[in-house]
């Protein structure tokens, strides 16, 4: 149990008679601590394309214009940028335990970006599926650095508020995906559209 030690010697009882932190209080803490703002920042584009993807990705791959998938064949598309998401962040957050976040964060970043764009502009559905792996991997190399990137900033006993106003940022950056994703792929197109989200 990380709770300071005064906290972890108090009953119970004391516990819960102790103040709530509201939202003005976490954003104060983020206020003394502006480098927070920079792992915030990361995770919202970092969910923002991950909701574009969801919203997008799935029309992009089923236009008849593009690569007319089926939603079986869409669905599958879409896992093969979340499998790897998600089974290379535990190794890739090691790396960054021995090399520091920064070159995780930068570097897995602009390639993220990159082979977003990459998607959008694939001319053959082998290529675009090749893609779709890379974008979980770079995902995965700066996602864990990120959020480790948050701990590192704060003080132990305000690490809880400084990842729960993390994901705030986060699951705001989904929906935003949604809207900027769904709005320019209306207005402009998908190659305009994934070079915005890229």
């Amino acid at each position: 149990d990380r709770r300071p030690a005064a906290a972890r010697a108090a009953s119970d009882t004391a516990l819960d008679r102790a103040p709530d932190v509201g939202f003005r209080d976490v954003l104060a803490r983020a206020r003394e601590t502006p480098a927070l703002f920079v792992p915030f920042a990361f995770g919202f584009v970092d969910r923002l394309t991950a909701g574009f993807f969801a919203l997008v990705g799935v029309y992009y791959f089923q236009d008849p214009e593009t690569f007319g998938l089926s939603a079986t064949g869409a669905g599958a598309t879409l896992a093969l940028f979340f499998v790897p998401f998600a089974l290379l962040q535990a190794p890739l957050g090691t790396l960054s335990d021995r090399i520091g976040r920064f070159r995780p964060i930068v570097l897995g970043s602009l390639a993220y970006g990159v082979v977003t764009i990459g998607v959008g502009v694939a001319p053959i559905y082998p290529v675009a599926a090749g893609l779709m792996v890379l974008v979980g991997v770079c995902g995965a190399l700066m996602a864990p650095a990120t959020m480790a990137l948050v701990t590192d900033l704060v003080e132990p006993e305000a690490r809880g508020a400084a990842m729960g106003l993390f994901n705030v940022f986060g699951s705001l950056g989904f929906p935003t995906g949604f809207l900027v994703g769904g709005g320019a792929t209306e207005a402009f197109g998908y190659t305009t559209a994934f070079l915005a989200v890229g």
